[in-house]
């Protein structure tokens, strides 16, 4: 059962858990079925999920005893590198014989994107999967990825960690977003969820959809469909350190713990950061962008965070925060078009 020690109540917890067990797949005394393919209880099985034109490497670890599903994933944006090296060592780390619940890993959710180098975009039809839930069987190749997954990991897994980093032109502060869907016990058990992975810098996102048939996101297709779904970002300029590996192995870890998967108890944050909500800095201008602040610094309204030059190198503009607030992200490479957003704010939640 969950440690006491969250401030989720602990019998509402559990009752919540419980119910999830009871309508889950994963019994430890039956097979666990994922994409047409059997995994036994106290055994890993690795392979590629299939349908049509699509292919997923999964690894799914079916414990020896009942217990939650969690789906953790990587690759959505297949240039985002830690995660999708993070989840391959988890995948050793895991004995399925002491394992509670059954965890699913997809190791790179994107396999197109990825070998084209494509930042955060499909191919085949320049879509990010990340936009095009809850997908479309018939639609196009990324539309039918994001039905795929809806319909065979999002309906058989409890809790979902949907897992990103920056991409080649971003430097962000690391941080978990914590969705909320106006669900009082659904929201708590996900902010409890995101405390536990670790993390210091939680934002609380509530600005998708509440239509199931219009989720858009991954996460926010688990919130709608009742079940607490995060997103985390660790790691920038599409780099793979071993620092961000780690960090991903270790939240990873928290979550097996805080769902008492494996034996042990997370390790929240001592001191925990909680946004409200997150600001774009929008660049008026066509031109070259050169940031003037760093990744966590506290800003104030009116802060210059960074200028945008001509092509001959003259200032156009200076771009200045519109609030008081941290910086979560910033674009490191000098190309910006007018109306999109080199720097990010994070609006701290007043206490």
């Amino acid at each position: 059962m969950i440690s006491k020690k969250y401030s989720f109540d602990f019998v509402s917890k559990y009752l919540w858990l419980f119910s999830l067990l009871l309508s889950s797949a994963a019994f430890a005394q039956s097979p666990f079925e994922l994409a047409d393919v059997l995994t036994e209880a106290g055994e890993s099985h690795s392979y590629m999920a299939k349908e049509k034109d699509l292919e997923v490497p999964v690894t799914v670890i079916h414990g020896a005893e009942s217990g939650p599903v969690l789906l953790l994933t990587a690759g959505i944006h297949g240039d985002e590198f830690p995660a999708i090296l993070a989840l391959q060592r988890l995948r050793e780390e895991v004995d399925a014989k002491q394992l509670k619940g059954t965890l699913i890993l997809v190791h790179l959710a994107n396999l197109p994107g990825f070998h084209a180098r494509r930042v955060a975009l499909h191919p085949a039809d320049n879509k990010n999967l990340n936009r095009e839930f809850p997908g479309e069987k018939n639609g196009t190749p990324t539309e039918q990825l994001a039905e795929f997954f809806t319909r065979e990991f999002i309906s058989k897994m409890d809790f979902l960690i949907d897992m990103h980093s920056g991409s080649w032109n971003q430097q962000l502060l690391p941080h978990v977003y914590s969705p909320f869907v106006d669900s009082e016990e659904l929201d708590e058990l996900t902010f409890e969820f995101a405390k536990a992975t670790g993390m210091q810098h939680i934002v609380m996102y509530g600005e998708r959809p509440r239509d199931p048939a219009n989720s858009i996101s991954y996460p926010n297709t688990a919130m709608t469909r009742g079940k607490p779904g995060l997103t985390t970002e660790i790691g920038h300029l599409g780099q793979s350190d071993e620092a961000f590996v780690e960090a991903t192995l270790e939240l990873s870890r928290n979550a097996l713990y805080f769902l008492d998967m494996l034996p042990g108890e997370p390790t929240p944050h001592p001191a925990p950061v909680i946004y409200d909500k997150l600001k774009s800095v929008v660049s008026p201008v066509d031109g070259l962008f050169t940031p003037r602040v760093e990744i966590g610094s506290v800003v104030e309204k009116g802060t210059i965070v960074g200028e945008v030059r001509d092509y001959f190198g003259n200032v156009v503009t200076e771009l200045t925060s519109p609030i008081n607030g941290t910086v979560m992200m910033i674009n490191e490479t000098p190309p910006v078009k007018a109306g999109e957003s080199p720097v990010t704010i994070g609006i701290e939640q007043e206490v």
